[in-house]
Order: C-alpha cells, then structure tokens, then sequence
C-alpha cells in the first residue's frame, strides 16, 4: 500500500510539537489532579462539557475557512481569501462574546458553588477560544504547519505554568483564571504571525457562504465529541460531579488522544485530502489518505494501548491515589483511543466526497442509541468501568461505520467491505483477548510487587508480537513511514 509523503512530512512538525505538547500537559494535568481532588475537578469537568455546544455554535465559520480558503488560494483568489478570512475573524469574535455571556449569565442559576465557579471561567474560555479556533484553520489552510506546532507548545508551556502555579494558590479560581490566561496567547500570537486584522463589521454574505461550506462538517465533528461525551453527560445527570472527578483518569485519556488525534493526523489530512480531491475529483483517488493512516494505526495502536492498561494502574496509585477508583474504567478507556484515531484519519474524506449528509444521519442513529444504553448501564450499577466499557463499544461501531460508508462510497461491495474492516479490527480485538489472558496470569513471586505490571507488559508484547510481525510483513506501513520522513 502506497502512502503520501507530504502528508507525513507536515504530520512530523505538528504531531511531534503536539505530543511535546501532551508531555507537558500530561505532567500539569497529574499535579492539578492533585491538587484538586475529585470534587472539584468532577466541578470543572462536568463545566467543560460546554466546549461540545460550542462546537455547534460556531455554525461552521471556522472549519469553513479550512474549507474554502485553500480552494480560492489555489485559484489564485488570494485577496477574496483574504476577504473571506476576515469576514470569519469578525463573526468568530462576535461569536465567542455571545456565548461565553449566555454561560456566565446562566452560571447565577447553578445550586452547586464549585459547578457556577467553574462555569464563569469557562464562560471566558468559550469567548476566547472562538476566534483562536478560526486562526488555527486559516493557519492550517495555509499550510503554515511550523506556525501552528509553535503555537501549540507556546499555549501548552503557558498553561502548564499558569495551570499549576495558580491552582496550587486559588484552588478552583486559580485552574480557571490559568485556562483563561493561557487562550489569550494563541489569538494574540496566530494574529500577528498571519498577518490579519480583524473587522469590526460583520460581512454577513462571506459569512453565509464560509456557513454553507463550513456547517456540515462542524455538525459531525460536534456530533462525535457528543458521542464520546455521552459518558459524562449521563453521569453528571445520574451519577454528580464527584464520580466525574473519579473518572477524571478516563476523561484525560480521551481528552489527549483527541488533541493528538486531531491536531496531529485530522488538520494536517484534510488540506492535502481536499487539494487532492479538488485536482482529480475522484472519491477513490484520495481514498489513500485515510487507508493508509487507518492501516498503520490498525495494528501498532493495539500494543501500545495494552501496554499502557496495565500500567496505568500503578501510575494512579502512586501518583494520584484520591483517584484510585477510576482505574478499571481508565484501564477500558485506553481501547477508546484506536477508535479517536481511526475517525480522525477518515472524517475529512466525508468532506472532499460531499457525503456529510450520510455521516449526520448516521450520528441521528447513534448519539441516541449511545445514551439510551449509557443510561441503561448506570441505572443497572455497572458504574464507572460499565460506562467505560460502553463508550468503547459505541465508539467503535461509530468509526466503523464511517469506515463502511467511506468504502462504498469508492466502490468497493460488502465482502471487500467487511474483510477490509476485519483486517483493521482484528489486532485491537486480539489486544484486547490477550490483554485479559494475560491479567489473570499468576506470576508467581512477582504477584504484587511492583514489576509484576512490567513483567506482564512484556508477555503481553510478546504475545501480540506475531500480530504485528505478520501486518507489518503484509502492508509494510512502518517502513513505509521511515521512509518518508
């Protein structure tokens, strides 16, 4: 299988500052966690669910301009790109103002003291991450990739101090007045950097127009963060912000993973992806952007992610052990992420085939069905491993069913289809089996020690060895990946 080299080359800068990113946010997210404890980050999460409405509240501007603005720079329409660009910088700024009042107003009607502090601070991060959100595409657009991986490690490293230092004084107060300061940075740095000033004056034909091109695709990507948020909803509605504190372990995992998964495969697929399918106009030809990356993550995904099951455990209770009953549900999570990045290598190819209206019906179907059994499973007692558990389960028939529509719409029957899904889902359901198998092993003197998690990571490893040996000799993605970098 062949796989673009440019793709991966704009996918080194962004992923690699992405991941330093991570590093750092993974260091602060453990001393806040600390800090906290579950009562008050179960505040602050269960706020930040928010960001999943402003995803809809942006009707499409921002990811419009990642959609329109590559298209009038290649026809060389640069000054309308540059119109158009603006005209969503002003709708972004007006945008972020009206939300970010809707929540603080709301925040006076909240009982729970810590979930209204948290809603003001989050009422300043929603208006400040609007327009950062619309500089991000333009920039992206662009392709100016080493603008946005300096961006990400400028807003990270800011946030890591201020997140800390603040957190440690002000408690709750001091996590949100550092998530407020560390949004102002990437607006003032990306504005400057690209050159835009913003209007004052809304020009409300460009916008319609950025809205035509933009909503469709807004409405599946704030259709999957529901999705994988359904979780948290159900359990502040049945369960209150403490038991989200607890499952704070699993929401950090699939908050990173997105990051990762999105800024680092998802932004920088989708220009090269639409580029393509704008010179050949052909649904097939651009069907490697995402086979490629779904092939690779098919089979070097499930290792990793059953490697860090098993240590996630004595990560929690060395590190955070106020946390310690949200270990079974993070140990679930991990299987969560294989189905993150197995959307974000596909989402944009429903964008370049004009099939977004396919992929909204089938999110009618499943955020509904998602809830329902969400529900089910809390109501039941399953608790936080069965929400776990479920959210796995319905993430996956999400990317797999993308994954289906992404192949019909190429040409390929339902026997094709469904080897070609066998393939990508066989070494994580294999991870999964043999990472069971191997935790009911006993190891004899090394049974509760601290190198018993070690020493099964490393039967596990040896077990999947063949898995990986056997798709890597077939499909050569990891070679073919060096190569190109």
């Amino acid at each position: 299988m062949r796989i673009q080299a440019q793709p991966l080359r704009d996918a080194k800068y962004v992923a690699s500052s992405v991941f330093a990113a991570l590093v750092l946010s993974s260091v602060r997210s453990v001393l806040v966690l600390r800090i906290l404890g579950p009562a008050l980050l179960g505040a602050w999460r269960s706020a930040t669910l928010l960001y999943t409405l402003a995803e809809f509240g942006r009707l499409g501007v921002s990811r419009g301009v990642g959609l329109r603005v590559p298209v009038l720079d290649a026809q060389g329409e640069k000054e309308e790109a540059d119109r158009a660009a603006a005209a969503a910088g002003a709708f972004m700024w007006l945008a972020g103002g009206i939300m970010g009042l809707a929540i603080f107003v709301s925040a006076f009607f909240v009982s729970n003291p810590n979930l209204r502090t948290a809603l003001w601070f989050v009422a300043g991060v929603v208006a400040l991450t609007q327009p950062t959100y619309f500089l991000r595409e333009l920039a992206t657009a662009r392709h100016r990739f080493k603008l946005r991986a300096i961006e990400i490690l400028l807003e990270s490293s800011a946030d890591f101090v201020a997140a800390v230092s603040l957190s440690m004084i002000f408690q709750l107060r001091g996590l949100g007045a550092a998530s407020v300061v560390s949004s102002i940075l990437p607006v003032l740095f990306l504005s400057r950097r690209l050159g835009l000033r913003f209007r004052i004056r809304l020009d409300f034909s460009r916008v319609k127009t950025l809205i035509r091109s933009g909503l469709p695709f807004s409405l599946t990507e704030g259709a999957f963060e529901l999705t994988r948020r359904l979780d948290v909803l159900l359990m502040v509605v049945l369960l209150g912000p403490t038991f989200v504190g607890y499952y704070g372990i699993s929401l950090l995992i699939m908050d990173f993973s997105t990051v990762l998964a999105q800024k680092g495969v998802s932004q920088v697929l989708s220009p090269h992806m639409l580029r393509e399918f704008g010179r050949t106009g052909s649904s097939a030809g651009v069907a490697l952007f995402y086979e490629g990356p779904a092939r690779l993550f098919c089979y070097l995904l499930p290792p990793l992610l059953g490697a860090g099951s098993f240590l996630i455990g004595d990560f929690v209770r060395l590190l955070l052990p106020q946390y310690v009953p949200g270990i079974p549900a993070a140990q679930v999570t991990m299987w969560a992420i294989f189905s993150v990045a197995l959307h974000a290598s596909i989402s944009s190819f429903f964008v370049a085939a004009d099939k977004i209206a396919l992929i909204l019906r089938c999110f009618a179907v499943l955020i509904p069905l998602g809830a329902v059994a969400q529900y089910l499973v809390l109501r039941a007692g399953l608790g936080l491993e069965g929400a776990a558990w479920t959210s796995v389960v319905v993430l996956g028939l999400t990317a797999g069913a993308e994954l289906c529509f992404a192949r019909r719409n190429c040409g390929h029957g339902a026997r094709e289809i469904a080897v070609f899904l066998a393939s990508l889902y066989f070494p994580l359901l294999t991870a999964i089996m043999l990472k069971e198998l191997v935790e009911s092993l006993n190891v004899g003197p090394w049974s509760g020690s601290p190198l018993e998690s070690i020493l099964k990571v490393f039967l596990f490893l040896l077990f999947y060895a063949p898995v990986l040996i056997a798709y890597e000799s077939r499909f050569s993605m990891l070679r073919a990946v060096y190569q190109t970098m």
